[in-house]
């Protein structure tokens, strides 16, 4: 059966509760099993996952990592600090602020989006071409309070623009969303690289504007104490994870298409069915995960962390002194060690 989107019976009320407060309904973790969560519906950006899971990566180290699709990167972190998920993929800056102005007990084990996978869309009738352009328009967003607002309040701060001067609407984070720029009920919306790809693609009339703030973009993350229970259990996930992004970027657009129909045997995803447009959105998304040192994939990059901690700070978004931890190497040493 192919995974489909999470609905986890504690979702809606561990989103509610404070990170303090979520804790006591809490079951033992299974040895040898781990449930991951994306962010937002199946997409080809998540699939160093994904291919992992396809082409038995996972199983290869001795675990069993179920992949399912959550509503939100705010989500991800509030049901992995719950514990009703060992671990997931969500925004740096989002994180973040839970960690410091939240004190939520999670911290980022790895970095798979070294810059912001997120572009603003608009129509190139109306084309919204520089943070300047935000100002006064209404854009879509995937929900409230996840990392791809906190990247357009951030990117809004650093350009001196007033983020209450931008209007926000709650839209999908898919090619479809641009039926609401052309119905005008938004000004353009804040999509993956997967959104723009697929839309360009298809001879969309869209314009695309890179939203890369400084900051780590998407982090993967685990709960302190159960990170510190299952440390094996996370370095055969980080190992496997590993590899699947060294097998991703070594592959050529025949390989990428064999790659894409693996994932889909096991996966929704929406849009991957079309190779051309799958290939070309598998190398935008590949570029987010390279850094000056390809032997260092994954891993959280010291100076880049600082700088985008300093960033967040200087734009009143991390409004507690940082007394914990912003992210571990730990695993990411011992699993490529």
């Amino acid at each position: 059966m192919k995974r489909r989107e999470f609905l986890g019976g504690l979702a809606a009320s561990a989103a509610l509760l404070p990170f303090s407060g979520v804790v006591s309904v809490v079951h033992a973790q299974e040895k040898g099993k781990l449930t991951f969560l994306t962010p937002s519906a199946f997409s080809l950006a998540f699939s160093p996952i994904l291919y992992a899971s396809a082409a038995g990566l996972f199983k290869k180290e001795g675990i069993d990592v179920q992949v399912e699709a959550g509503r939100g990167a705010a989500q991800v972190v509030q049901l992995t600090a719950a514990k009703q998920v060992q671990t997931g993929r969500t925004g740096g800056a989002n994180y973040m602020m839970a960690r410091v102005n939240n004190n939520a007990p999670v911290i980022a084990i790895a970095t798979i989006a070294q810059r912001s996978p997120f572009a603003v869309i608009s129509s190139k009738d109306a084309p919204i071409r520089n943070p300047q352009d935000l100002a006064g328009k209404t854009i879509g967003v995937q929900s409230a309070g996840g990392s791809m607002e906190a990247t357009l309040d951030l990117l809004l701060m650093r350009s001196k623009i007033d983020p209450k001067s931008v209007r926000r609407e709650r839209v999908a984070d898919s090619a479809a969303s641009f039926g609401m720029i052309q119905a005008k009920r938004v000004d353009g919306f804040l999509g993956n690289m997967s959104a723009a790809i697929r839309l360009t693609s298809q001879n969309y009339p869209v314009a695309t504007m890179p939203m890369d703030d400084g900051v780590p973009g998407q982090v993967y993350v685990a709960e302190e104490s159960v990170l510190a229970a299952n440390k094996d259990q996370f370095v055969a996930f980080l190992r496997a994870a590993y590899r699947s992004v060294q097998e991703l970027m070594a592959m050529d657009d025949e390989g990428l298409k064999k790659a894409v129909a693996l994932m889909r045997g096991k996966f929704d995803i929406p849009g991957a069915d079309n190779e051309s447009i799958a290939v070309a959105d598998m190398r935008a998304n590949r570029d987010l995960w390279t850094t000056s040192d390809p032997k260092k994939l994954l891993r959280c990059n010291e100076a880049q962390w600082k700088e985008g901690e300093e960033l967040l700070r200087g734009a009143g978004m991390l409004k507690q002194p940082t007394t914990k931890p912003l992210y571990t190497n730990e695993i990411w040493e011992a699993a490529n060690g």
